[in-house]
């Protein structure tokens, strides 16, 4: 497995679990742990998934599914899970035993246990302590990374200021301002870099080649990387301020358009996405085929400015529905409870468009995310809308 694919394809497939498990309305959605609240603090033994949102997470649990999580801090100890996905602003992990990590944060502790396979880190500041001991690859992106552990396959790292201080069986891709190779490093593959300044100690030890990298060779990973303290301190605060207060004002104006749409998702998830997908890469083509044209470029005008106004109407319809399946898979109501008062459509919508941009925030597939948010949510509000000009002819 290379770390510019392989790992990739599981983040991808990892992500996509996420937004499966919320769409989940069948029998198995009730047997989901989930917990959303100012103050987490989980000790728990776990069959299937668990989903943890709030201001502090603290979580202390065996499962034999993935764990996701996110939140402001998160604590994670003597954990066992399949997957753990966690996206916040400090995260410390310790004395864990996973298959594969996922997290996104500002910043990032890795103190101790094991990963069976990947390590996939992103942040401000990241940090793989001596006792975690990790089986695969990995692939950490931020604004300072310290990697101090073990990596028994290959090593990526892109970030402004890189310290390598351990052993590496694989390849090495180091691309950051500051690169500094500590006494204890030993390399079992290549070493690849770019970097204005590096430092290797004398004690480092290189079993195989060291070369340059081009400066015109750029992994999608590196540009992320840069200048991402930056990137999470402002976009997190502008993101979360700003998409929920649109999504609630839109859940507060149009409940009725976000009722009707977020049934259609629950029926019919695949006639939304298949609408989402129409309008969101088949038309835009359409409409430029229309705007070079002198008859067509009105229309192609009219219908353009109609889908800018409806996009952010189409997040906020997935992140109602979304909020609403949260609400009913937490709470677990029978039939004859009310359904939900208008503050709590507000909070669970607000809760759900959180979650949806911590989990955006996750490098490479933060992209996938809001796409699939846009597209369900775009083709539900679609179909409401043919639907009702049908109803009026």
């Amino acid at each position: 497995m290379t770390i510019r694919h392989g790992l990739l394809f599981r983040t991808i497939l990892a992500i996509v679990l996420v937004l499966l498990a919320m769409f989940a309305t069948t029998r198995v959605a009730s047997q989901i742990t989930s917990q959303t609240g100012e103050m987490i603090q989980t000790e728990a033994s776990l069959l299937d998934m668990a989903f943890y949102a709030g201001n502090e997470i603290r979580i202390k649990a065996s499962s034999e599914d993935d764990i996701f999580a996110a939140g402001d801090t998160i604590r994670v100890d003597a954990t066992t899970a399949d997957h753990l996905i966690l996206a916040g602003g400090e995260i410390d992990i310790k004395d864990i035993e996973v298959d594969d990590i996922i997290a996104a944060g500002g910043d990032l502790d890795l103190r101790s246990g094991s990963v069976r396979d990947d390590v996939i880190a992103a942040g401000g500041m990241v940090t793989l302590h001596p006792a975690l001991q990790v089986a695969g690859s990995a692939i950490v992106s931020g604004g300072e990374v310290r990697i101090n552990a073990p990596i028994r396959k290959e090593l990526g790292v892109a970030a402004n200021r890189i310290f390598l201080n351990s052993a590496v069986d694989g390849n090495v891709k180091l691309m950051g301002d500051e690169i500094t190779l500590g006494p204890k490093a030993r390399l079992g593959g290549n070493l690849q870099y770019r970097g204005e300044d590096i430092e290797i100690s004398p004690g480092a030890v290189i079993t195989g080649t060291r070369s340059i990298l081009p400066a015109d060779e750029h992994d999608e990973f590196e540009r992320w990387g840069k200048g991402s303290a930056a990137f999470f301190a402002g976009f997190a605060i502008a993101a979360l301020l700003g998409v929920t207060l649109l999504v609630v004002v839109i859940a507060l104006v149009l409940p009725r358009l976000m009722n009707k749409s977020s049934e259609l998702i629950k029926q019919k998830p695949i006639l939304s996405l298949g609408v989402g997908f129409l309008a969101t890469f088949v038309l835009p083509f359409t409409l430029f085929l229309l705007f070079v044209t002198i008859v067509g470029a009105p229309l192609a005008m009219l219908i353009a400015a109609m889908l800018f106004a409806f996009t952010p109407v189409g997040v906020a319809a997935s992140a109602y529905f979304i909020g609403m399946q949260g609400r009913r898979i937490i709470r677990k109501p029978a039939e004859d409870v009310p359904p939900p008062s208008r503050g709590s459509r507000l909070l669970w919508s607000a809760i759900a468009i959180v979650l949806i941009v911590a989990l955006g925030m996750i490098p490479f597939v933060g992209g996938l995310i809001w796409l699939l948010i846009l597209m369900f949510g775009m083709g539900a509000i679609l179909v409401q809308g043919g639907l009702a000009l049908a109803r009026d002819s």
